[in-house]
């Protein structure tokens, strides 16, 4: 009976998730890959490296890099998230994480706080959607996780791969450092996105 009801229980708070996400523009497979795919990918599936210089390999992370960019394209590609309006909020967002991240030898990347780039990605979402309110958590998504993956590792990959390690090191694109920063920038930048939508539709509503 317990059992029963803890399944219950989560199948109902899924539920009301994948609503909440397909409300502002995911899909189920995204919800799902986005929430639970990422974390599994993260824990299970190795860097894929792509670059070898003397005592330095770059690899791409799947979930803090490839997972991102692919649902960051399949959104853009389809239209809900168009792409001048998320040219422009990556843009911004990586203006920010540049200046909040920094490249420390031994560690990787860090960013010093994910909260102001995530906040940023929602306003933009609601901002730019032009009141299409499922644009709202694609776009804030788009912004949040290429603007931090852009601003914070991309742009660094030259200050990255001088770094003269004198063992073997392996330096990964959306890896720990900015797999957190990825994963908690889209959560918050959606759930912003989620809870700031009835407040635009109310402020419409009184005009």
């Amino acid at each position: 009976m317990l059992i029963g009801l803890m399944v219950f229980a989560l199948a109902f708070i899924l539920y009301v998730v994948i609503k909440a996400f397909r409300d502002i523009g995911f899909t189920v497979f995204e919800t799902l890959v986005l929430l639970l795919g990422s974390i599994v990918a993260f824990r299970f599936i190795p860097d894929i490296p792509i670059y070898w210089y003397e005592n330095t390999i770059l690899s791409i992370n799947v979930a803090g890099f490839l997972i991102p960019v692919i649902i960051s394209a399949k959104m853009i590609k389809s239209g809900r998230a168009p792409f001048m309006e998320c040219l422009v909020g990556v843009a911004v967002v990586a203006v920010i994480a540049y200046q909040l991240s920094e490249f420390i030898a031994g560690k990787g990347v860090l960013i010093s706080n994910i909260y102001l780039p995530s906040f940023v990605a929602a306003i933009i979402g609601v901002v730019l959607s032009k009141k299409v309110w499922n644009r709202v958590g694609p776009i804030s998504y788009v912004s949040g996780s290429m603007g931090i993956l852009v601003g914070a590792d991309v742009v660094r990959l030259n200050e990255i791969l001088a770094y003269q390690s004198p063992t073997l090191t392996v330096l990964s694109i959306g890896g720990a450092g900015i797999f957190d920063a990825i994963f908690i920038a889209g959560i918050i930048a959606v759930t912003l996105g989620i809870l700031t939508m009835p407040l635009a539709r109310m402020t419409e509503g009184q005009r």
